[in-house]
């Protein structure tokens, strides 16, 4: 029984050294990691302090110096973990946290050299009491905000450790006979109070390690209940922007077919007169070779001219499947002036356009010619409006960086600096008729592609929105 309690300190040595093990995936950038680090510390220290105790008696005595005051970082590094509880600030006291264990060492030297056993347990104890009841008082502050059953169980051992730690004292200052030199010599009786005391210190470890697991488990179900929640919001999000596309095309359906209409009126009309008088002069016998291929690429010219305009009115109202191709810019902005060429024309409006060629982007083609429809129409309903001369509107389209950049201008009223502020959101709209949907819907849109819309007064007044697409999309594109 000679190493009796060199055994049991490397005994609790391999006990805490495994408690260690299953703690460390508490290190991390979590919310609480922080606070995790100053427990795992203070149990590290005390791995160390065991083992310091198994080996001083056979190496040298003055390695007990070195495990007390490893013994006491320890306890201060669970009073701050104690403290962190509280979202107290704990940098002050870390850092004069060496001055403390080196003071501490120097005195518990000092007495270990000139004074006697007793001396330095009193020493010793007087100082983790201190400990314990910083935990305690940070402890309770904290259990009156959140309860928990490792909480209290950690209370619990933190109370027994100092009745143990009072008892052990008063029965070494009372019996005057002791006469011990170090722990190693220490009376049984008081050899057993300080092993149920170190116990409970390692209950008081488990109980951490149950209480963090238990808030690591909760955090990691808030973080998934989180997660389905956005996953959830996302879906309905885009379940109702689809929706409001279906609506709002649906709204400028009939506007569209009076303009279609009329546009496809003139290339049918023009293709039915040259289908007359190509008949006429097939039937008197004059139809020259000269003639004929004149009359078929005037056929062929309106033939395609129409199905430029079906084609667009197909883009139109096409079903988004939200499928991403390559598309040149100025396609699409071709199709949206020609869409609303009559109109332009009826209401004296003069459309003027700088366009970059071959600039093209990775985007859903019916989506952005919807976008550029909505503001176009927009333009053409300020000026519409407007009781001014030389109504014009201006489409740009250029290469800025990595972005492709559409501008739509127009010389009108524009819009005033309160209705700027709430341009783009939903149901916003000061028209006798509409829904409020088309900027608010063009700025969704405009956010799936990567890009954005802004809206600037134009410099010689008026209304100015700028698309931004990025030439190259992100990756989910």
């Amino acid at each position: 029984m000679k190493y009796a309690n060199e055994a049991l300190f490397l005994v609790f040595a391999l006990v805490m050294g495994g408690l260690f093990i299953s703690s460390l995936p508490f290190f991390g950038g979590r919310k609480s990691g922080k606070t995790n680090n100053y427990w795992l510390l203070a149990l590290g220290i005390d791995i160390l302090t065991f083992l310091l105790f198994a080996s001083a008696s056979t190496v040298s005595p003055i390695l007990l110096t070195f495990a007390n005051t490893f013994f006491f970082a320890s306890y201060f590094f669970l009073f701050i973990f104690c403290r962190t509880l509280n979202d107290k600030p704990v940098a002050k006291l870390v850092a004069i946290s060496p001055l403390l264990f080196l003071a501490f060492g120097l005195i518990f030297e000092y007495l270990r050299q000139f004074g006697v056993f007793q001396d330095r347990v009193l020493f010793v104890i007087s100082i983790l009491i201190f400990c314990l009841i910083a935990m305690l008082i940070e402890l309770f502050q904290f259990r009156k905000r959140e309860r928990h059953i490792q909480i209290d169980f950690l209370i619990f051992t933190c109370i027994a450790e100092i009745v143990l730690a009072v008892i052990r004292v008063w029965i070494l200052l009372e019996n005057t006979t002791i006469s011990a030199s170090t722990i190693y010599t220490e009376p049984f009786a008081t050899t057993l109070i300080r092993w149920f005391a170190l116990s409970f210190t390692i209950l008081s470890y488990i109980s951490i390690n149950g209480f963090l697991t238990e808030r690591l488990a909760r955090s990691n179900a808030e973080s998934l209940e989180n997660t389905v929640r956005v996953t959830n919001l996302l879906v309905e999000r885009d379940a109702l922007i689809e929706s409001l596309m279906k609506t709002n095309k649906s709204a400028a359906t009939g506007a569209l077919s009076a303009s279609i209409a009329h546009e496809l009126n003139q290339p049918l009309g023009a293709s039915l007169l040259n289908i007359q008088f190509l008949k006429m002069l097939h039937e008197s016998g004059k139809l020259t070779p000269e003639l004929t291929n004149q009359l078929l690429n005037q056929l062929e010219g309106d033939a395609k001219r129409s199905g430029n305009i079906i084609r667009s009115l197909q883009s139109i109202f096409a079903k988004d499947t939200a499928d991403y191709e390559v598309i040149q810019v100025n396609e699409v902005v071709s199709s949206a002036l020609d869409i609303y060429r009559s109109d332009l024309v009826s209401k004296g409006i003069k459309v003027t356009s700088r366009v970059d060629e071959d600039i093209s982007v990775t985007a859903n083609k019916g989506q952005l010619l919807q976008v550029l429809i909505n503001l176009v129409n927009n333009a053409i309903q300020a000026l519409s409006q407007a009781d001014i001369p030389n109504k014009n509107i201006q489409v740009n389209c250029l290469r800025q960086d990595k972005n492709c950049i559409v501008e739509i201008i127009d010389n009108g009223p524009g819009v005033s600096k309160e209705k700027q502020k709430r341009l783009f959101e939903l149901l916003n709209t000061d028209k006798s008729k509409g829904m409020g949907l088309g900027l608010w819907l063009c700025s969704q849109i405009m956010d799936n592609f990567g890009g954005n819309i802004l809206y600037e007064d134009a410099l010689a007044g008026g209304a100015k929105f700028i698309l931004s697409l990025p030439i190259n999309p992100p990756q989910r594109y």
